[in-house]
């Protein structure tokens, strides 16, 4: 007759909510190994050339790349924290965009607000239209949400060319704006605006990574049935998720009307959201040190070649980067990065 085990039972120690970023083995195994210096210590040797390049002499068009650098930056950030984190596949970002440079110039220019009053409420804008796209898209598959949110850019695009009060086809120019009563004429401080404005969503988006909020958004991102199945309420982080992305994106189109002293509705089109697409999978979709790292690469790309025979051919250019990313470093420079810091911790555990 055998004697029943005395072991006193495991007590279960797990945690509430959702797992911390349920991610695919391997990378699940290089999040643990990345280092303190990809994940902060890149975006801040990148953010103290920010601040110094300012001041080594730089000539006005040098000016107004960098204002564009930051505004693009911008931008990029939004679509990494949709994409990234959430794992919600858009399209639409460049609507999002073209909604903040319309709303503050109706706020800053037409009715003659500040832009220190008129910047938030353009996030609080582009964070509602992010919220009526989240309605719009709840049950959508990822096919689906593309095409909605690709619509999205192209709805705005036609109902902003038959409203005359923001210019019609013909657009708008020639604005009178400022911030904090300066004149938002200087390049060098809508520079300045928008690099505040990516390092203090970086740091929001890199500490909401760890917290439980953004576990349960990569939770999602990583199986949204899985997910629910712990309790994780996908479709009200896909509201938050939306929400963010369009606020963020929306200041940085409020940014470029003041950059381009012109605006119409191109600034919805597609031309947009493939750039910072292309930015977004070559930096490596969950790495914004990487997507950082390409915003400011492709940009600076985009500027050299202006003006030349290759310019006319620079979608293409970005349609073969995507291709070769998607081959080679599958997932981007943030990734690359990544991986050569574990190659080189293995060399030096073996010798």
């Amino acid at each position: 007759m055998s004697t029943p085990s005395t072991t006193p039972a495991t007590p279960d120690t797990r945690p509430d909510g959702p797992p911390d970023d349920p991610q695919p083995p391997s990378f699940t195994a290089e999040r643990h190994v990345t280092p303190q210096w990809v994940r902060w210590g890149v975006p801040v040797v990148l953010g103290i050339v920010a601040v110094l390049l300012p001041f080594v002499g730089i000539d006005s068009a040098q000016q107004f790349l960098l204002a564009y650098m930051a505004i693009i930056a911008l931008l990029a950030v939004s679509l990494h924290f949709l994409m990234g984190i959430a794992g919600l596949f858009s399209l639409g970002q460049a609507g999002f965009f073209g909604v903040g440079a319309y709303v503050g110039v109706v706020l800053m220019d037409k009715l003659g607000w500040d832009g220190a009053i008129a910047l938030p409420l353009v996030a609080v804008a582009g964070a509602l239209v992010g919220l009526l796209m989240a309605v719009a898209t709840l049950r959508a598959s990822d096919l689906y949400l593309a095409l909605t949110t690709l619509a999205f850019g192209f709805v705005g695009e036609n109902v902003v060319r038959n409203i005359d009060y923001l210019g019609g086809a013909q657009g708008l120019a020639g604005f009178d704006l400022h911030f904090f009563g300066l004149t938002l004429d200087d390049p060098l401080l809508i520079y300045w605006i928008g690099l505040g404005c990516v390092i203090v969503f970086g740091i929001m988006i890199t500490s909401m990574r760890r917290s439980r909020l953004g576990r349960a958004l990569m939770a999602g991102r990583e199986g949204p049935i899985a997910a629910r199945s712990i309790g994780v309420d996908t479709g009200r982080y896909r509201f938050l998720a939306f929400g963010l992305s369009g606020a963020f994106a929306a200041i940085a189109g409020s940014l470029y009307t003041a950059y381009a002293y012109v605006l119409d509705p191109s600034v919805f089109g597609l031309t947009l959201t493939t750039t910072v697409l292309t930015i977004a999978i070559v930096g490596g979709l969950r790495s914004l040190p990487g997507v950082l790292v390409a915003a400011i690469a492709l940009t600076w790309f985009r500027s050299a070649v202006d003006g030349e025979a290759i310019s006319e051919y620079v979608l293409l250019v970005y349609a073969a980067l995507v291709v070769v990313t998607l081959l080679f470093l599958p997932q981007g420079i943030g990734g690359a990065m990544s991986s050569a810091w574990r190659r080189l911790s293995d060399r030096k555990g073996r010798s």
